[in-house]
């Protein structure tokens, strides 16, 4: 594919949202549409590898939310519930069609488990990457290393928002109401037997973010969180990417690219 055709570097397409100019991209052809979901602080552009591997087989839909990327900004706090009505609203107006195959990194996997509850007639199966988890925060905030004169910024930032920040949306450059956004995710009870892969990686055990004597203790404790959303479905299973930290779409987008074969083997 030349560059003037790549989805990679072609300017956005854009779609009017709750009055916000919404921007995404959609490549390949098929069925069913793989919607990938973006977690906090990162920008759809980084699925580009993935998007690379899957669109000779699938349509691939991603796209930036509100105060991210090219998309227009974000005003007042706003939780998961809204955002993933604003995505069904979006991929209805870009005509990106049912059934879709949700795959979500971080804050982008909670945000996919509630979209493939509230729409799970239009929900073909989920891949889940290092998915958010309701209760992390509270877990692994007390464990990041001490303050230092020489903490880069992003060590300041992510400290900030896992010991406390998350309670205020305005941590968040999308307003984000974190603790609303758990408590939908947490009232979540099951996606009956939606085909279901949960992706985990070395996040905690590689981290130079946490004390180094804890790492193992918190990976283990971060494994447990991952394997707990195995009870979502009936038909679900575990795969690991060892050699990864938390971006693997960035790291090893290969295991990602297995993750959604694999789901989309059992339709």
């Amino acid at each position: 594919m030349s560059d003037s055709f790549s989805p990679y570097v072609a300017p956005p397409n854009f779609a009017l949202v709750e009055g916000r100019r919404l921007a995404w991209w959609s490549s390949g052809s098929g069925s069913p549409t793989v919607v990938l979901e973006t977690g906090l602080g990162a920008q759809s552009a980084q699925w580009q590898a993935v998007q690379a591997a899957i669109e000779p087989h699938f349509r691939v839909f991603r796209y930036d939310r509100a105060g991210r990327g090219a998309s227009d900004p974000a005003h007042g706090a706003r939780d998961a519930t809204t955002m993933v009505d604003e995505l069904a609203q979006l991929l209805h107006n870009a005509q990106l069609p049912a059934p879709w195959l949700l795959v979500g990194h971080s804050f982008g996997g909670l945000l996919m488990r509630l979209f493939a509850q509230r729409y799970r007639a239009q929900t073909a199966g989920l891949v889940l990457v290092e998915a958010m988890h309701e209760a992390q925060f509270n877990a692994f905030g007390a464990d990041f290393v001490a303050p230092s004169p020489d903490d880069s910024v992003t060590l300041n930032s992510m400290r900030a928002l896992w010991r406390d920040g998350w309670r205020d949306p305005r941590t968040t450059p999308e307003a984000i109401d974190l603790p609303a956004s758990f408590r939908a995710a947490s009232a979540i009870d099951t996606l009956g037997d939606l085909p279901l892969v949960v992706i985990v990686a070395e996040s905690f055990a590689r981290s130079p973010f946490f004390v180094a004597a804890r790492r193992s203790a918190l990976q283990h404790e971060w494994e447990r969180m991952q394997a707990s959303f195995l009870a979502l479905s009936s038909r679900a299973e575990l795969l690991r990417a060892p050699q990864s930290e938390h971006f693997v779409q960035r790291d090893a987008p290969l295991v990602i690219v297995d993750a959604i074969e694999r789901v989309a083997r059992r339709l």
